[in-house]
């Protein structure tokens, strides 16, 4: 089995899905296999900045930079005149 199989395994795991491997031979395949242990690692820290991220959320500057190029007004909400926004 090639480290790309392990790691597509790897990525279902990280993400609460099913691996399709035995948990055993990936964590066994970590034990001997730097390249997949430093692409886990890398992965777990991409995985950690993303969900911190979304925890905030943009930015009012990029919020404000967003609407500005869509032509929206940021302070009120409003979409451009002539436009209408989705009723919620």
């Amino acid at each position: 089995m090639r480290c790309a199989q392990f790691r597509t395994a790897l990525s279902a795991r990280l993400d609460g899905e099913p691996s399709g491997l035995p948990g055993t031979r990936l964590d066994k395949h970590l034990a001997r296999c730097t390249g997949c242990r430093d692409w886990l690692e890398r992965a777990e820290r991409l995985r950690d900045q993303v969900s911190a991220a979304a925890a905030d959320g943009p930015s009012e500057a990029w919020a404000a930079g967003l609407s500005a190029r869509l032509g929206g007004d940021a302070a009120s909400g409003r979409a451009p005149e002539g436009q209408q926004t989705a009723e919620r």
